[in-house]
């Protein structure tokens, strides 16, 4: 799954600039050529998370830098735009649905489909016109991810069929999604354009010392590791210390690809886990079960999704204490 597999037909590898070069198409038409994985800028970053809090935001308000995108007149009764990957790649068959709305509430809906360019073009239905969907069928490992897009000007405003409206769009690997979405729900995995795993445990108490449940105040110690990304232009190695209170944490928007993932106490010791509920098993852990390491690939979410919510299942872990 490395970023080489997201090669676009345009690139001809024998004249092709080194990787992260712009290659110039007009102004808003510069496209970048993935750098590969070995290659990509490293580092690390770490987050201890208090007893009472059971979610984590690994990549914050960063995003990846967007591309640029070729002015467009605004035309009346049209909303237009581009879709593209994060070098500037225009992805072909990326939808966008809208909506339109008149006096007595009933609702008219549209959809438009890009072509090889990354241009679609929408006759808006008469009324006041709101966002409803925008996806893309990306090839994820052996299949195809259906991934919802991020608006460029980071903006989904409502607007009048009459006026028009340019609206361009971008596939992005981790992200905030709708910033009213991530303030009521910042622990929901569809608050992010990351991917998310879940871990539970069991409470450690004085009245029911169950086997593998984990005492109040111990550290769980979960180390993510990237072995391969995808679309980055770097990689960064996240450790987590999770103070135990809750009995969960959810580890959400992590930047897609493959995780080697180690879950130990913090004194070292393996913890014992096991995949819970998986209805797509060629995602998720590999191996199902392990001690202290195992493998994560992050599971694809339904074929139908709102613009700016995330769309990748949690890959949800059973942990159990030594």
């Amino acid at each position: 799954m490395s970023s080489s597999a997201y090669w676009h037909p345009a690139l001809n590898p024998a004249t092709a600039p080194a990787p992260g070069k712009k290659i110039p198409g007009g102004s808003g038409n510069e496209t970048r050529l993935p750098v590969p994985f070995d290659q990509l800028p490293a580092s690390s970053r770490e987050f201890t998370v208090p007893g009472t809090r059971f979610y984590v935001d690994l990549m914050g308000t960063q995003r990846p830098k967007l591309p640029a995108f070729k002015p467009q007149a605004i035309q009346p009764g049209y909303l237009k735009g581009y879709v593209k990957d994060i070098y500037g790649r225009p992805l072909e068959g990326a939808q966008v649905g809208i909506r339109s709305s008149i006096i007595g509430g009933s609702y008219s809906s549209a959809t438009g489909v890009t072509d090889a360019h990354g241009y679609y073009e929408i006759l808006l239905p008469v009324g006041n016109v709101e966002f409803w969907g925008a996806k893309y069928l990306m090839d994820y490992e052996s299949a195809k991810a259906p991934v919802s897009l991020f608006p460029a000007d980071s903006n989904l405003n409502s607007f009048n069929a009459t006026k028009g409206a340019v609206k361009n769009f971008v596939m992005l690997p981790y992200g905030q999604g709708r910033p009213d979405q991530v303030s009521k729900g910042p622990y929901w995995p569809s608050s992010y354009l990351g991917a998310s795993i879940h871990l539970s445990y069991t409470l450690r108490t004085q009245s029911l010392p169950l086997p593998g449940s984990f005492p109040v105040g111990s550290v769980i110690v979960i180390r993510l590791t990237p072995l391969d990304l995808v679309h980055a232009d770097e990689k960064i190695s996240f450790t987590i210390r999770k103070i135990v209170e809750s009995n969960e944490l959810y580890i959400n928007n992590i930047p897609l690809g493959r995780y080697r993932v180690e879950i130990k106490l913090e004194n070292g010791a393996d913890i014992m886990m096991r995949e819970n509920i998986n209805l797509k098993p060629q995602f998720g852990m590999q191996p199902k079960q392990a001690a202290g390491t195992t493998q994560v690939t992050f599971i694809p979410g339904d074929p139908e999704i709102l613009v700016w919510f995330g769309n990748w299942w949690i890959v949800p872990i059973l942990i159990e204490h030594p």
